[in-house]
């Protein structure tokens, strides 16, 4: 009976110790993915000098879809560093959306894309889909300053936070 025992401790090291799977060739390991059902998603499209004029020149009472006040409507994120900062206008999404919805919150974002700045051009496959770390994220603003107003170095309207 002496000789079963390191063969019971040998089984059960080898159950609880691998962390990543073995792939097909040997030069390849896999680690082992986790679903997170508690992000949410992001799908929106980059802002370009098109779509943020027409965000700057949207009406006042059109302001509310991108403000960021409302859950059922758009808000403004920025993307990187300060040196290759991005922004991104969309909508943020609970975790876990069927596959059938996804068709529908892409046709959401560019409906109400194109009511508040109908001068800019954006298609269908300019909506990409991202995932939200952290629950934290604050409204922007759209300044759109009078002619003699604009702060140095801007080319025009801009978005500020």
């Amino acid at each position: 009976m002496v000789g079963q025992q390191p063969l019971e401790l040998l089984i059960k090291v080898r159950i609880l110790v691998p962390e990543r799977v073995q792939a097909a060739f040997p030069f390849q390991s896999i680690t082992a993915m986790k679903l997170d059902k508690s992000s949410s998603l992001f799908f929106a499209t980059k802002i370009d000098s098109k779509l943020r004029e027409g965000l700057a020149l949207s009406k006042p009472g059109d302001k509310k879809y991108f403000d960021g006040s409302s859950e059922e409507f758009l808000r403004v994120l920025e993307i990187g560093d300060e040196k290759d900062k991005e922004r991104w206008i969309g909508k943020v999404i609970k975790p876990g959306p069927a596959v059938t919805e996804v068709d529908d919150i892409q046709r959401n974002v560019l409906s109400i894309l194109r009511r508040i700045a109908p001068n800019a051009r954006i298609p269908s496959s300019a909506v990409k889909i991202f995932v939200l770390q952290g629950g934290a994220v604050s409204p922007a603003v759209i300044d759109d300053e009078a002619d003699g107003d604009e702060v140095e170095g801007s080319g025009g309207p801009y978005i500020t936070y």
